[in-house]
C-alpha cells in the first residue's frame, strides 16, 4: 500500500509538471536574442530581465537565479544541456526560485554588474556566469559553469540557507554590495600639472615583466591577441625609441598571424588560444575581436608595408564580408563555437582525414601547415597552422615560393569544400552597434593603408545604417527598444571622426559632435567629469568603466575623441574634459598598463609632441592620404577642398 501512494504521487506530480507551460516554452519564445531564443524550450521557467520578475520574487519571497551567457559560448552550452533542459533541475528551479535569462551582449552593464560581485567572491570571471541573489537583485552567491551535480548542489544548500538563516544572508548581501560599490569606485585623482612620460615608463616597467619574449603577447596559459595593447606599442615605440617594444610587437603580430588563432582556411580571428603557444584556439568568433585586429594589422602595415600583414586585413575583411554580413547590411555579433554540440568540430582534422584529401605533396603540405610542430589536440585533432618562412620550405622541397602559394591556393580549395560538407556553426545575430562602429573605424583604417577604396565605401555604407542620417535615435542593438550604452555613442562617435579624417566631409564632423552631445547630455557625471556606462537604476552600482575589456574603453575612447574635437574645433571645455578624464587615468596607468591601453594611447598624445597638419586645395584628399597611409602617430591631419561649412566654437 505504501508504495501505490508513493506511485500515486509520483504520478500526479509528473501529471502536473507534464502541464507546466513551461515545460515547452517559458518566457523566452518572443525575444529576438538568439542566445534567449536557445533557451525558449527549456522546462525551466526562464524570465527576462524586467521589474516584473523582480515583483514576483518579491511577493513570493524566492531567490533569484540569474543566468548570464550569450549565443555562441561553448560552456553555456554545456551547462544548458546538463542542467538546463534537465527535467529535475528544472523542478528544483521552478519551485524554489525564479529565474532570470541575460544576454551578456544585450546587457552589458547588467553582465559587468554581477561579475564585479563574483570577482569579489574570489572567483574568476567567465561564462556561463550563474548568480543567486536575493528577491531586490542582491548577489548572495556567483560562479560560472557547474556540473550537474554541482548545479542541484548549490541550488539546494542556498535555499536552505534562506530558508534557515535569511538574515545571515542579507548580511552577506549587504556587505558584498558595500564592495561592489566600492570597486566602482575611482582611484584618488593625481594633482599633476604637466601630463609627461614617467607614468608611462612606470607602467611599462611592471608591463615588460608579462611579455612573452618567445611567443608573443603577453605571459599566460591561455592567450589574448590584445589589439589595443599591441597598437599603443607601435606608437609609443615610434615616439620613444624603445626598440624593445617595437621587437616585441612585430615578433606578437608574426606569431599570430601564422598561429591557429586565425582560421588558416577562410580567415578570421578566434577569440584566444587555450595554450601558450597560440597553437589551438577557443574557436568562437566575435566581430569586435576581428573588427579590432583588422585595425591592428592595418596600422601595423602602415609601419612596415610587410605583405603579411596586408594579406591578413585582406583576409579577414574578406571573412567579415562573406560571413558576417546580415541581411540588413550590419555585421553579426558572433559565430558559434561548437557544431552539434561538439567545440571546434567545423575547424579541426584527423591526420587520416587530410591525408585522404591531400594525396600529393603531402610532406609539403604538412610542414607547410606545421603539422610536425604540434601535438594533437585532445590526442586526435590537428588545427592548422601556416609557414610564413617559405624559403627553407622552397630549398628543402626543391619547390618556388610563388609554386608553394598556389599550392596553398588548391589546398585551401580541397579542405574548405570538404569542410563544407559539415555542415556551419550557429551564428548570432544580433547587429550590436559599438562592435559595428569598431568595424567602421577598422574599415577606414585598412582603406588608408591599402588605398583599397570598397573598404571605405563599406565604412560609409555601414556608418549611415548605424546613425541614420539626420537622426541620433541610435540603438545598442540595431532595432531594439532596449537600453543604450555609452559605448554606443563613444565608438560612433570615433567611427565618425576616423571618416571625416579620410573623406574631407564635414557631415561626418557634425555627427560626431552631435554623437557627444547626446553622450553628455545622458551619460556624463559633472562630479567625475566621466561617462557612466549605463543609464539603468536597476543595477547593483553605477559603472564607471576605465579599463580595456575585449574592447577599448568607453570612457577612453571618448576622451580621445573629445581631445581630437577639442583640437579641431578650438573647443577648450572638450580639450579639458578630455586632459581632466585623462589625468584621473593616472594610477591605473602606472599600476596596469596592459588593462589601460587605451588611455595610455592617449596619454601619448601630451607626453610628446602633438601636430596638427591642414591640407587645403583641391588635391587636399589625395595629399592627406598619403599622410595617413602612414604610421604617423601623434599627427593630426584635416582636409578640405574648399571653405569650411562648420562653424566652430572658442
Amino acid at each position: 500500500m505504501k508504495l501505490f501512494f508513493l506511485s500515486c504521487s509520483l504520478f500526479f506530480s509528473l501529471l502536473a509538471y507534464a502541464q507546466d507551460p513551461y515545460t515547452t516554452t517559458n518566457d523566452l519564445a518572443t525575444e529576438r536574442s538568439p542566445y534567449l531564443q536557445q533557451h525558449a524550450n527549456n522546462p525551466v521557467a526562464w524570465k527576462t530581465w524586467t521589474p516584473e520578475a523582480f515583483k514576483k520574487a518579491t511577493e513570493l519571497d524566492r531567490l533569484l537565479v540569474i543566468s548570464v551567457g550569450y549565443a555562441s559560448c561553448h560552456w553555456c552550452h554545456v551547462m544548458e544541456e546538463e542542467s538546463f533542459e534537465d527535467v529535475a533541475v528544472a523542478r528544483i528551479m521552478n519551485e524554489r526560485y525564479i529565474n532570470i535569462k541575460v544576454d551578456r551582449e544585450e546587457r552589458p552593464d547588467v553582465d559587468q554588474s554581477y561579475m564585479t560581485a563574483l570577482r569579489l567572491m574570489g572567483a574568476d570571471g567567465g561564462w556561463p556566469l550563474n548568480v543567486i541573489a536575493l528577491p531586490n537583485g542582491s548577489p548572495v552567491y556567483a560562479g560560472t559553469y557547474h556540473s550537474k551535480a554541482q548545479w542541484i548542489s548549490v541550488l539546494n544548500k542556498m535555499q536552505q540557507l534562506y530558508e534557515s538563516q535569511p538574515e545571515s544572508l542579507r548580511a552577506f548581501a549587504k556587505d558584498l554590495q558595500n564592495g561592489i560599490l566600492e570597486e566602482n569606485k575611482l582611484l584618488d585623482f593625481p594633482d599633476m600639472n604637466a601630463l609627461d612620460t614617467a607614468v608611462l615608463e612606470a607602467g611599462l616597467d611592471l608591463w615588460k615583466n608579462n611579455w612573452d619574449l618567445k611567443g608573443g603577447g603577453n605571459l599566460g596559459v591561455q592567450k589574448f591577441a590584445r589589439p589595443n595593447g599591441l597598437m599603443f606599442l607601435m606608437d609609443y615605440a615610434f615616439l620613444s625609441g624603445d626598440q624593445q617594444a617595437l621587437k616585441h610587437v612585430w615578433n606578437s603580430l608574426d606569431q599570430i598571424g601564422e598561429s591557429g588563432l586565425i582560421d588558416q582556411l577562410s580567415g578570421g580571428f578566434f577569440r584566444y588560444s587555450i595554450d601558450a603557444q597560440w597553437q589551438v584556439p577557443h574557436f568562437e568568433k566575435m566581430l569586435y575581436d576581428n573588427a579590432q585586429m583588422v585595425q591592428l594589422y592595418a596600422k601595423a602595415y602602415k609601419y612596415t608595408k610587410n605583405k603579411a600583414y596586408k594579406d591578413i586585413v585582406v583576409k579577414t575583411i574578406d571573412f567579415l564580408l562573406r560571413d558576417f554580413k546580415g541581411d540588413k547590411g550590419g555585421f553579426v555579433a558572433a559565430m558559434d563555437a561548437d557544431l552539434e554540440g561538439e567545440e571546434g568540430a567545423y575547424y579541426r582534422w584527423t591526420a587520416e582525414e587530410l591525408k585522404s584529401l591531400i594525396t600529393v605533396d603531402w610532406p609539403l603540405f604538412s610542414a607547410f601547415y606545421k603539422l610536425d610542430h604540434q601535438e594533437l589536440w585532445e590526442g586526435s585533432y590537428y588545427v592548422l597552422q601556416r609557414e610564413s618562412d617559405l624559403e627553407p620550405l622552397s630549398k628543402k622541397y626543391g619547390v618556388s615560393q610563388s609554386d608553394i602559394l598556389d599550392k596553398e591556393k588548391a589546398w585551401q580549395n580541397i579542405l574548405r569544400k570538404a569542410r563544407s560538407k559539415r555542415g556551419n556553426p550557429a551564428i548570432d545575430d544580433k547587429i550590436i552597434s559599438s562592435w559595428n562602429a569598431l568595424l567602421v573605424t577598422a574599415l577606414v583604417t585598412a582603406y588608408e593603408a591599402t588605398a583599397i577604396t570598397s573598404y571605405l565605401d563599406h565604412a560609409i555604407d555601414l556608418q549611415a545604417l548605424l546613425v541614420p542620417s539626420g537622426s541620433l535615435a541610435i540603438s545598442h542593438t540595431l532595432g531594439s527598444k532596449g537600453p543604450v550604452f555609452s559605448e554606443d555613442y563613444a565608438y560612433l562617435a570615433k567611427a565618425a571622426l576616423s571618416l571625416y579624417f579620410s573623406t574631407a566631409d564635414e557631415n561626418y564632423l557634425t555627427q560626431a559632435n552631435a554623437l557627444m552631445e547626446v553622450l553628455d547630455r545622458r551619460f556624463l557625471s559633472s562630479e567625475l567629469g566621466l561617462y557612466f556606462f549605463s543609464q539603468a537604476d536597476e543595477i547593483l552600482s553605477p559603472v564607471t568603466k576605465m579599463t580595456d575589456g575585449v574592447m577599448p574603453s568607453d570612457n577612453g575612447v571618448a576622451a580621445e575623441v573629445n581631445f581630437l574635437l577639442g583640437h579641431i574645433n578650438y573647443d577648450l571645455n572638450r580639450t579639458k574634459l578630455a586632459k581632466n578624464a585623462l589625468i584621473a587615468s593616472a594610477p591605473y596607468i602606472q599600476q596596469d598598463l596592459n588593462n589601460y591601453t587605451q588611455w595610455g594611447s592617449l596619454w601619448l598624445a601630451h607626453a610628446y609632441p602633438f601636430y596638427e597638419l591642414a591640407i587645403i586645395g583641391s588635391q587636399a584628399k589625395e595629399k592627406s592620404q598619403e599622410f595617413l597611409s602612414v604610421g604617423l602617430p601623434n599627427v593630426l591631419v584635416t582636409s578640405s577642398v574648399g571653405p569650411s561649412a562648420v562653424s566652430y566654437t572658442h
